[in-house]
């Protein structure tokens, strides 16, 4: 599973920000890749060490409350998908 965190401010290092998101995450975090650090545009993939698609909600929810660097975070994860369609009963 995997979620996007955008709005990092420039001021933040490649190490600032895989630092932050290891303490944020801890067991949770399988890998972190930041992209553009240090630019406008910096944004980062956080890989969740689980299978269960509610955990990347869960995670998103809890990193949207964060700051970096006094700046608020803004995050996402992917909508839940199921491999199997619901069954409705009649």
């Amino acid at each position: 599973m995997h979620v996007t965190v955008w709005n990092i401010p420039e001021t933040c290092s490649e190490q600032d920000v895989r630092s932050f998101f290891e303490r944020e995450l801890g067991k949770y975090a399988k890998g972190i890749t930041v992209y553009d650090a240090g630019t406008s545009n910096a944004h980062a993939d956080l890989e969740l060490d689980s299978d269960l698609p509610y955990v990347a909600d869960a995670v998103a929810h809890e990193l949207q409350s964060r700051r970096l660097a006094g700046v608020a975070l803004k995050v996402s994860a992917p909508p839940f998908e199921d491999d199997e369609p619901v069954k409705r009963r009649n």
